[in-house]
């Protein structure tokens, strides 16, 4: 097992492609949107490997057939995060790595089943009316600091830095007075797509105001050529419903694993 030089990373690229299931930073990391480590199994032309930002969030990726890369990772998973690290959160791409992970890594993690969707882009509409009380705003400085959602831990664990989301990440919210009511941000951006994290406060729920703040995210996407995503629990069925409202259909799932 090899962990690649950030110079490097673009030799994953290709693999990364072949799967429409490869999460939003996995991308991240390989286009140095995020900082991030990556494994393969061969420095030439890598097979198989796996990818982990920061805060412990990793993806494998490409063949899971490789024995020997497969033991490699197990004995990085015992040598460098079992009992030593607190999160420790797999994203899957295929069959044949849930069935790895449902055979050797059983006694450590639990599964859970995940949806990711396509943007289609005849289906979105773009138009919409913000009561006249409300008006929006882009994520800056500023509105970032009023956030008690996407506030200092949360952009510590996704982003690293403050400076860093403001500089790669996107957002834009709802905003009742000095109040955030509704807020959407890029939980992951990799420059060519944007993951969608929407919350609604919830003593404005039940006005549309999720679905609104949603659009006005997508179509600051589209006006800078990039692809919304979005992804969820496979029981969510809110996040489900308001995924066909903004244009999302065509639901992949795959395997989550998370430590017990």
């Amino acid at each position: 097992m090899y962990c690649l030089e950030p110079k490097d990373y673009g030799k994953i690229h290709n693999v990364l492609e072949e799967s429409f299931k490869t999460p939003t930073f996995a991308f991240a990391i390989a286009n140095h949107s995020i900082q991030g480590s990556i494994y393969i199994n061969d420095i030439v032309n890598p097979s198989s490997g796996f990818l982990r930002t920061h805060s412990g969030i990793y993806h494998v990726f490409g063949k899971a057939n490789d024995s020997m890369f497969n033991k490699a990772f197990h004995s990085y998973f015992m040598e460098n995060i079992y009992g030593k690290e607190q999160r420790f959160t797999v994203f899957t791409p295929s069959t044949e790595w849930e069935s790895f992970f449902d055979g050797t890594f059983k006694p450590y993690v639990q599964k859970m089943r995940r949806s990711k969707y396509k943007f289609v882009s005849s289906t979105f509409d773009s138009k919409y009316n913000l009561p006249n009380s409300y008006h929006l705003k882009t994520f800056n400085p500023n509105i970032l600091r009023k956030s008690d959602n996407f506030n200092e831990s949360y952009i510590l664990e996704y982003w690293e830095t403050e400076s860093n989301f403001n500089k790669n990440g996107l957002g834009v919210c709802i905003m009742d007075g000095e109040n955030i009511v509704a807020e959407c941000v890029s939980i992951f951006h990799s420059g060519k797509t944007a993951e969608i994290d929407i919350i609604t406060n919830p003593n404005y729920r039940g006005q549309g105001l999720g679905t609104i703040v949603g659009q006005e995210f997508i179509k600051q996407c589209l006006d800078k050529n990039v692809l919304p995503a979005w992804d969820c629990d496979i029981n969510n069925e809110s996040s489900k419903v308001l995924a066909n409202k903004l244009g999302f259909f065509n639901e992949e799932n795959y395997a989550l694993y998370v430590l017990k």
